[in-house]
């Protein structure tokens, strides 16, 4: 791994996303998108104000959640 990929890798982890990337990222509308953070179905987010969220936690969300929909439409 070269020195750039490096540095690409890392700014990928510190990358945020604000509720409307959220929002776009899960396919879902703003209000279904708070009922899912109340329900705790979605991580808290890392900065409060605004709300943002790590890239990469959402990212890990993202796929345990087609995962959990691809296993239960068997």
């Amino acid at each position: 791994m070269n020195i750039e990929s490096e540095q690409n890798s890392t700014a990928k982890e510190k990358e945020f996303l604000k509720i409307n990337d959220m929002v776009e990222k899960l396919g879902v509308t703003r209000t279904q998108f708070w009922r899912m953070r109340k329900a705790g179905e979605v991580p808290p987010p890392v900065i409060r104000n605004p709300q943002m969220w790590l890239a990469s936690q959402i990212k890990e969300f993202y796929e345990r959640r087609v995962k959990k929909e691809d296993v239960g439409t068997l």
